[in-house]
């Protein structure tokens, strides 16, 4: 019941932060790799050529992340943005500091980027999936040409296995989410029965894919289009979230993949601090009146959520 108090108070303070002159974030996320050991086709990582510098989160930089957030009360923590976590050396340990400093009080996800391609004798991996509140794996077909088609450079039947282990771990708490991006290739499959079959205990999230986060041509891909004319709104993200990239700089959203809107260091200032710097206070002036929406990011955003009543398709 307590912790339910608190996830709904968390979402709440997501949901409506705009409104509540927040001093602090309520969302914290931690880049701990911006390499991925896949190429999926509707990702950056289908190149060689990313628009970032590629690296690895020290466990330095991540304490000082996690104990700044710990310390100014910060809501949720998550493991990602533009690479595969679990490739971090310090993957297990980064998880177990959190754990330790969340005291119940902190929702620990891990989104999109878990590709579970990964030996299944590292039992550490394991152990720092089964340290957070939730995991979103992507898996978007059981067809396995479909899957590695989309998934470039990802093993079908390595996934299935991991998900399988790790559904089964001993003792999990975490939330297990199957995440698939529905395209043309399996729009006619029924993921989520599929997934219900094998992992019944499982939640299933499904989204449509659509153009507009790279740059390559998705026609191949693409089964549903972003209202792209639908008026403008100041998104929830740059209000409530700080996005912490491997080297300990944050910026306010996850779609800002080119990194051009830095708000402050971690090495240099605190959670608190960067949270309400020129910067970032500056940011949401101009999501507010619009002006934002002159240049990118924010002029080619890819998030539904800066739309006026678009309403998410999916469960999680």
């Amino acid at each position: 019941m307590l912790n339910a108090i608190r996830y709904n108070l968390y979402r709440f303070k997501y949901n409506y932060g705009q409104h509540l002159n927040l001093t602090a974030p309520v969302d914290v996320s931690l880049e701990l790799a911006s390499h991925c050991n896949m190429s999926c086709q509707y990702c950056y990582h289908s190149t060689s050529d990313t628009p970032f510098n590629k690296g690895f989160m020290s466990m330095d930089t991540a304490q000082r992340i996690l104990k700044s957030s710990a310390e100014f009360g910060v809501n949720s923590i998550k493991l990602n943005w533009k690479g595969e976590s679990t490739l971090n050396p310090h993957f297990y340990y980064i998880t177990d500091y959190a754990r330790n400093l969340a005291h119940g009080s902190v929702f620990q996800e891990r989104l999109t980027n878990s590709n579970f391609k990964f030996a299944s004798k590292k039992s550490s991996i394991f152990m720092g999936l089964a340290n957070q509140t939730k995991v979103k794996v992507s898996y978007d077909s059981f067809d396995k040409k479909v899957f590695e088609t989309q998934r470039a450079d990802g093993k079908h039947g390595l996934t299935t296995s991991n998900i399988d282990i790790f559904y089964n771990w001993p003792g999990r708490k975490t939330e297990i989410v199957i995440q698939a991006v529905r395209t043309k290739l399996n729009k006619n499959e029924d993921i989520e029965h599929l997934c219900k079959k094998r992992w019944p205990d499982a939640t299933v999230s499904v989204r449509d894919m659509v153009g507009g986060r790279v740059d390559s041509d998705l026609s191949d891909f693409t089964n549903a289009e972003r209202d792209v004319h639908g008026e403008r709104i100041p998104c929830k993200q740059a209000f409530v979230r700080l996005i912490f990239n491997w080297a300990g700089v944050a910026f306010p959203c996850c779609p800002d993949i080119k990194e051009q809107l830095a708000l402050g260091d971690i090495n240099k200032s605190s959670i608190k601090e960067i949270f309400n710097s020129k910067q970032a206070k500056f940011l949401r002036k101009r999501l507010k009146n619009g002006n934002a929406f002159d240049s990118d990011p924010c002029q080619s955003c890819s998030s539904f959520e800066s739309y006026a009543g678009y309403e998410p398709n999916w469960g999680s």
